[in-house]
């Protein structure tokens, strides 16, 4: 199933990219394509499939988790940030 990962912040910086379409059935999945197509987030935000201390998906918009066991569905949007972004 096709998810859409987005990138803000510095993780979009580090990525070089704002998006990533992968195949994912969990967050941690989709992580770990991640770190495979931009190895810079492997280095700075994702050990294994787990985001660092640090760091937060944002489903659809609607929760925050760092839970790489999250379910996703097709047509997801996670997005990915530093927690220290913020408003």
């Amino acid at each position: 199933m096709s998810v859409t990962l987005e990138f803000f912040g510095l993780v979009r910086h580090w990525a070089g990219s704002p998006s990533l379409k992968v195949e994912a059935a969990t967050l941690g999945e989709a992580l770990q394509a991640a770190a495979l197509e931009f190895p810079q987030l492997k280095a700075a935000c994702i050990t294994d499939s787990h985001l660092q201390p640090g760091f937060l998906a944002n489903i659809n918009s609607q929760r925050f988790t760092t839970d790489s066991t999250t379910p996703l569905e097709p047509g997801d949007a996670v997005l990915i940030l530093s927690s220290d972004v913020g408003g």
